[in-house]
Formats: C-alpha cells, structure tokens, sequence
C-alpha cells in the first residue's frame, strides 16, 4: 500500500500512477494481530475503563462490557453549630465544610454521593436522616461520636439497626470514628473537625470505597522523604502530619504545612501528603519519614 500524497496520477485515460520515491515490501501495511494477537489479555479485572482502554475494546468489536457500578455513599454532616451553604450563620455557628469536602472525596474516589444534609443535635432528627440513607451501599457522618452529652451519632445508628464494630482510634488527627454495618452495608461516623474527617475518610473511607467499586490496588503511594525541618509527634497517637513535599537531589524532603490544628483546613489544601509519625517521636533535620501521597507530585533530580 501506498499513500495517496506519495504519488502522482499519471491520468485518468490510462489509470496508472507514478510512485515519488521508494517503497520497501509490507509498508504502509497493519498486519493481523499487529496489536492485540488470539487470546492475549488487553486488560485486567480492577482497572479504570478510561478513553484508551474503551478504544481498544471497540476496537476488538466489544459493544458492551461487564463494569462495577459507582457505590453511592450518603453523607451525613450533624450539629447546632452547623450553618449550611446558602444559610446565614448565626450566632455561635459556623458553615457546613464536612459535607462538601466529603462529597468531593467521594467523588475522587470513584463513588457517587448523596447529600443527606445537616442534621442537628437531637437524636431523632439524626435517626430521621440516616434512615434516608439506608438504601446507599456506604452511611457517612461527620461529628458527634466522641463523648459529649450532644454525641448522639451511635446511638441513633444503633436506634437504626446498625452493629458498631469498633470505636476511637489512636491515631491524630481523628481519635473519634466509629465504624459498623448496617443491613450488611459499611457505616463510618467521622469526627468532626474539617482535617480529621478528611484524613480519616482518605485512610478509612477510600479504601473501602475502591474495593466495592472493584480496584484492586487500594493504597495510595508511599515514599521516604528527609525531614527539612523538625517534626514532632507529641502524644501517645500515631500522627499523620500534613506535609509539603520538595524535591530535594534523587528524592523528596518534607517539610509541615505549618499548624497541624485540626480545624485548618489549609494544611490540607497546601499539603502534598501525611507524614506517618510513631507517638512521642521526634524527627530531626536530615532523618527519614514515611509519607502517603495523596497529590501529583513534581519529579525529583536524577
């Protein structure tokens, strides 16, 4: 075969060609199983269907193929201090982050959310919004777990049917999450703060929800960096400090994103990762950290 551009019609009255140049035998030709051959594999139980991969199921004349759905996760946000998007705060209240910042977790994650709303301290009015959730494959709250006399998550997911399997983890941020089933789907109540429910979502939450959405790789990456600065975990909890990662000669250094408060949302916005910190630790300039990377990060020098 031949390219058009490559040769010139020598006239419709004869209908022959003339060739500019050489052509060598078999080009411009796509040979049989030049791309995928009998009974190879193109792909893997797990993987994400994305634009090459449907190509190349078209391609091999494959109109419809079997999928794992998105699992829907209703999300809960509960407190009298809660003034959701659209609403005024009024006095002693503060606007509803967990829900958002949930939801666009869920989402990264392959899920599709529910937004169930604000519920406030009271444990029907917390009841009445988890039974909205019931049909989803995933319950997720934030708040009212710990121990309060306004905690009133647990018991209204225990009013609801729910078998709570654990509760309080040592860990920081996040010591108060409980988890459970409910009609044999996964209930997590988070806590509240903005980075603790965001931290415990991305170590509790997202991996479940990749596993019922069929991935088989769960974890996010992990890699040592040096420490730039001192990093302490005070405390007998294991510490996931958020941090910024630099590339620093044929790796990574890691330095805090400043207050590690769980309420400064921002140490999430400008963090790279969670610097895995053992309780009472202290690093010094120069030693190693184990960080999970939850962002695309720039390449280090080779």
């Amino acid at each position: 075969m031949i390219p058009q551009e490559e040769v010139e019609d020598a006239g419709a009255s004869n209908g022959t060609i003339t060739v500019r140049g050489r052509v060598d035998p078999g080009a411009y030709v796509r040979r049989a199983g030049e791309d995928v051959r009998p009974g190879e594999r193109t792909t893997s139980p797990g993987r994400v269907l994305g634009p090459a991969e449907i190509g190349l199921l078209a391609t091999l004349g494959h109109a419809q193929v079997q999928v794992h759905r998105r699992p829907r996760v209703a999300i809960l946000s509960t407190g009298n201090e809660l003034a959701d998007l659209g609403v005024e705060p009024g006095p002693g209240q503060i606007p509803n982050t967990n829900t958002y910042t949930l939801m666009a977790q869920t989402r990264e994650a392959g899920g599709e959310p529910i937004n169930l709303g604000v519920a406030p301290d009271r444990l029907e009015a917390i009841e009445e919004r988890l039974q909205w959730g019931r049909d989803a494959d995933v319950l997720v709250s934030s708040a009212g777990v710990s121990v309060g006399e306004l905690d009133l998550v647990k018991e209204a997911l225990t009013r609801c049917g729910a078998e709570l399997h654990l509760w309080r983890v040592s860990m920081r941020p996040g010591k108060p999450i409980t988890f459970g089933s409910l009609d044999g789907r996964a209930v997590f109540g988070l806590p509240g703060n903005p980075v603790s429910a965001m931290v415990t979502f991305e170590l509790f939450v997202r991996p479940a929800l990749l596993k019922l959405g069929g991935r088989t790789a769960l974890a996010r990456p992990r890699l040592w960096a040096r420490a730039l600065e001192r990093i302490a975990n005070p405390g007998s909890r294991r510490g996931y400090l958020r941090v910024t990662l630099v590339p620093s000669g044929r790796g990574y250094g890691a330095k805090l994103t400043g207050h590690q408060g769980s309420s400064i949302l921002r140490s999430m916005v400008s963090g790279d990762g969670l610097a895995v910190v053992h309780p009472d630790q202290v690093l010094d300039v120069g030693e190693e950290v184990e960080v999970i990377v939850f962002r695309e990060l720039t390449e280090p020098l080779m």
